[in-house]
């Protein structure tokens, strides 16, 4: 993918000459990161390329809207994730595309040439872009939306698995952070890279087959606005000691307001969605820290280990401790 980014002249540059590049030849991979104090953008972009897949993570803040000019010459799939601030995509010949932030989608992109809006003031979006020949592997004997997404591929045709925008779950975000940050290196990174890709599209599959079978949402907009802000508020300050009162109060939102439209918005509880960042987190320190089991559960505020370890085990299937006995 080729962007380029509107400049105070009016002018679009690109910033492909300014990667730095790391090869790592034995597993296959070419990592590409930028850096740019750019006074219109100043961008923070990782892009990860396999044999048939490529990660592009980026971060920028803003302080007005941009424009960039995007440019692909083959078609993909993509798993798109909108997790900070706002993107509109525009392209010929197809309807706009608005991602706020917290939402994702699973779409087949044929070759295009189009502009990309954003707005922030805090901007980050993570993308994979799967060949469509390594994702049809997936697709192989699938029905109902999956098989009609493997239709799109073969006729070229640009489809949106779901057409309503699901929401990233904690889930995500941590499967995000493990391959962001993975710890291994040649062909072992290179399976661990590719574990965790296939985990991302099963969780969004779910997180898409979970919106589309729930009930639809009777809550005003102004309503949805407020209950994304509390969720983007959780997201940055789930250490914190909260309380539904608080959480309500900060949201312009009554109890009753904020338990039931955070339920059917997101199809789980404030204080469950609360827990499962906790856990999600927990389990990173775990994974990637040298840290007794013990620290983290005081760190996560838990007065007894074996509380932490059983809310752990309910939610990941095993105890904590068997974790660290691997790392």
């Amino acid at each position: 993918m080729v962007i380029k980014a509107q400049n105070a002249s009016g002018q679009f540059a690109s910033y492909e000459n300014r990667y730095q590049i790391e090869t790592d030849e034995p597993a296959g991979l070419v990592e590409k990161k930028i850096h740019l104090s750019d006074p219109v953008v100043p961008w923070s972009i990782t892009e990860l390329a396999l044999d048939a897949v490529t990660l592009i993570y980026a971060q920028t803040q803003i302080k007005q809207r941009i424009v960039l000019q995007t440019e692909q010459a083959k078609p993909t799939v993509d798993v798109f994730l909108q997790l900070r601030g706002c993107s509109v995509i525009q392209r010929s010949g197809q309807p706009n595309r608005l991602y706020q932030s917290g939402q994702c989608n699973l779409i087949h992109t044929p070759a295009y040439e189009g502009e990309l809006q954003l707005s922030g003031p805090d901007i980050s979006t993570f993308v994979v872009q799967f060949s469509p020949l390594f994702f049809e592997r997936i697709l192989w004997g699938t029905a109902g939306p999956l098989e009609q997404l493997g239709e799109a591929i073969e006729t070229g045709k640009m489809h949106l698995l779901a057409a309503r925008h699901a929401l990233i779950t904690p889930a995500m975000n941590a499967t995000l952070h493990a391959l962001l940050h993975c710890p291994y290196k040649g062909l072992v990174k290179r399976l661990f890279l590719e574990g965790k890709l296939l985990e991302l599209v099963a969780l969004q599959l779910e997180q898409i087959e979970q919106s589309r079978s729930g009930r639809t949402t009777s809550l005003r907009g102004s309503d949805v606005d407020k209950l994304m802000a509390v969720r983007d508020w959780l997201d940055n300050n789930f250490l914190q000691p909260v309380t539904l009162l608080e959480v309500a109060r900060q949201a312009g939102l009554n109890d009753f307001k904020l338990k039931k439209g955070f339920r059917d918005l997101f199809h789980t509880t404030v204080f469950n969605y609360l827990t499962d960042l906790r856990l999600h987190y927990a389990r990173q320190l775990l994974l990637e820290e040298s840290r007794t089991v013990r620290e983290v559960a005081d760190e996560l505020g838990y007065s007894q280990v074996h509380h932490f370890s059983h809310a752990f085990k309910k939610r990941f299937g095993y105890l904590p401790h068997a974790l660290k006995s691997q790392t």
